[in-house]
């Protein structure tokens, strides 16, 4: 039996002021949960299944040792932010890594220079993800890691990678090859990147910001056709794009 104030309270985690106040955030779903659960990156601190469902995620709970909370499928919709909720819900707590593993020169990482679009940065986490980028970080004005729609865009991905917050002064300090995006620059396929580098892919709007600009020594573009109607790509995309690149040549 779960309250009525407990529900609220989770129901809450879907405004940036109360994960911060209880460094809390939530995940839904099969493939999310399961490799939270798996991971073992971030504490659980609820595990909530809707009635029913108990021996379908048998699998799921042997990855811990916290007890599921049993709830309706009302009570369920009402804490979702999915148009159709999972009958798994997790409540876990917030961590970041410390911004100093960049002194680690085998360190490979996105930095993500105000991409503000959740659905963005979730996809970029979990493309990082597969082509074995170790690290993510954001400025302040990039979408929040623990925003539930960057949690579901990643696929759980965020439990394989280390995720930090710093400005463009912390990252510069690392005297670490840079590469940006930019709408002219040096054609990518005659690239070389190097392995332990750091991308910069700026916001969906303005591209990489002139206090980053300064700092990036290696400007990058991605070529598309002669013909071609769209201005610009997608920045999710187009870290995919360039991280296919980057790490065939490892």
């Amino acid at each position: 039996m779960i309250s009525k104030a407990r529900l609220k309270d989770i129901k809450a985690l879907h405004q940036p002021k109360f994960r911060q106040i209880y460094n809390k955030f939530i995940a839904e779903g099969d493939k999310v949960c399961s490799e939270f659960l798996k991971n073992k990156k971030f504490s659980i601190d609820q595990i909530l299944i809707t009635n029913g469902n108990e021996k379908k995620y048998l699998d799921f709970l042997s990855y811990g040792t916290v007890e599921p909370d049993i709830i309706s499928t009302k009570e369920m919709e009402q804490i979702s932010s999915l148009k159709t909720p999972s009958d798994i819900f997790l409540l876990l707590d917030k961590r970041e890594d410390d911004t100093n593993i960049l002194l680690n020169d085998h360190i490979s990482a996105i930095y993500l220079d105000g991409v503000q679009d959740p659905g963005n940065v979730g996809t970029i986490i979990r493309t990082a993800d597969w082509f074995g980028i170790d690290m993510i970080i954001r400025s302040e004005e990039s979408a929040d890691f623990f925003n539930p729609k960057v949690v579901q865009a990643s696929m759980g991905s965020m439990a394989n990678l280390l995720l930090t917050t710093a400005d463009y002064k912390k990252i510069s300090s690392f005297k670490r090859p840079m590469y940006g995006t930019y709408m002219e620059g040096k054609d990518l396929q005659t690239t070389v990147i190097e392995e332990y580098a750091i991308l910069v892919m700026g916001s969906e709007g303005r591209g990489i910001s002139a206090e980053m600009d300064k700092w990036i020594q290696h400007k990058i573009t991605i070529g598309g056709a002669k013909n071609k109607l769209a201005e610009s790509l997608n920045v999710s995309v187009a870290a995919g794009i360039i991280c296919a690149h980057w790490k065939k040549m490892v």
